[in-house]
């Protein structure tokens, strides 16, 4: 292992040594840019389980709906859902109402913009590390598009704060601070990380010439399937890191509407609320979105996460109901994946992960459903 792989774009010697970093009051963004790149780990706050308080990076109006919108939330689970939740808590009234917030939180979030601040502790080789530098860097440059230039100054930030603390030292800004060999630079030759391939961050369609987002779904041994997600959906979706996302911002809003809202009569306030925040991309805004990944990652990797009662509502809805059926008709028209397509059909289709023939759960809920309300 030595500085003369990086010349040569061998990295893989230096992806031995990883390097972890807590990383607070960074952007909701620009932790699903960090997460959509695959060579890392992750663990990352939710708002599920953070109420949205004021402060320099939210609006009044952000805090604002997103109370009025959990109080709304609970009176409809305390309404409809009660006897639901004291079920699956056991009679427990006070774990009951604890897990009506907890979902209500989930979904108030959706009212908050997608640069609300969390925290998150992310953890990637050295060698990668210099790549996302490099990566965040070039896109400050030269945003492309919307998103990217609202998220820069936090991504400027970031790379200036991993410069500061030397894990940054191969991109031309760090390595004025910190020469990993000095009596090198003598050597005609820079000791940087030049992305010779010309690479870039993943999460955006308008810098991958290769998208499928505006080609036809395409399913076999490869998936290629388009759809629309919420930010929050995405953020959940991609950090199966076995397929690959990638968004564009719709030119008109809609936004995600909650199951549990259809019938009450709330839905038409909820609408008119959201457009009141669609200037500042909240979290329940829906993309295009593509995701591309092969039949047995989809099955055996996302579907044993997502396909669960106790994941967010969307995202497995998305899965069980729209993903996995898309599929199986997609492969019933192709002779050649006969026996895939009866597999599908027979044993995943419209079923939650605990009915899923290989599959045992560590942690039984005793209530799934292939559709369900939150």
């Amino acid at each position: 292992m030595g500085m003369d792989t990086f010349i040569s774009d061998h990295g893989t010697p230096n992806e031995h040594f990883e390097v972890s970093v807590e990383i607070t009051g960074i952007p909701k963004l620009l932790c699903m840019i960090l997460n959509n790149e695959h060579q890392y780990t992750t663990c990352e706050r939710s708002l599920r389980y953070t109420k949205v308080l004021p402060s320099e990076y939210i609006t009044d109006l952000e805090v604002e709906l997103y109370n009025k919108w959990y109080t709304i939330f609970v009176t409809i689970f305390e309404l409809h859902y009660k006897d639901f939740f004291m079920k699956s808590n056991n009679g427990n009234e006070k774990q009951a109402k604890a897990n009506m917030g907890k979902i209500a939180q989930e979904n108030a979030r959706g009212f908050v913009s997608v640069l609300t601040p969390t925290s998150i502790a992310y953890t990637a080789p050295w060698y990668q590390w210099q790549k996302i530098a490099t990566f965040l860097q070039e896109m400050s440059n030269n945003p492309k598009t919307e998103l990217e230039k609202l998220v820069t100054p936090y991504a400027k930030d970031l790379v200036k704060q991993l410069i500061n603390l030397k894990i940054v030292v191969l991109t031309k800004d760090a390595i004025q601070i910190y020469p990993p060999v000095k009596e090198k630079l003598k050597d005609s030759r820079e000791w940087l990380y030049k992305n010779n391939k010309n690479i870039g961050l993943s999460l955006f369609t308008e810098n991958d010439p290769f998208s499928g987002i505006d080609k036809p779904n395409d399913f076999g041994a490869s998936i290629n399937y388009n759809s629309q997600l919420s930010f929050s959906g995405v953020a959940q979706g991609q950090r199966h890191r076995t397929s690959d996302f990638s968004i564009k911002v719709p030119e008109f809003f809609e936004c995600f509407v909650p199951e549990f809202i259809k019938g009450t009569g709330y839905e038409d306030e909820y609408l008119a609320d959201m457009a009141k925040v669609s200037k500042i991309y909240p979290q329940s805004q829906l993309l295009d979105v593509n995701v591309n990944s092969s039949l047995r990652n989809i099955i055996e990797f996302m579907g044993k996460e997502r396909a669960c009662d106790r994941a967010q509502q969307e995202i497995e809805n998305w899965y069980v109901n729209q993903l996995i059926p898309a599929i199986v008709e997609g492969l019933s028209k192709r002779p050649e994946y006969e026996e895939e397509y009866k597999l599908l059909r027979t044993r995943y289709l419209k079923r939650c992960r605990c009915a899923y023939p290989n599959y045992h759960c560590p942690n039984p809920c005793g209530h799934p459903r292939p559709k369900r309300p939150f």
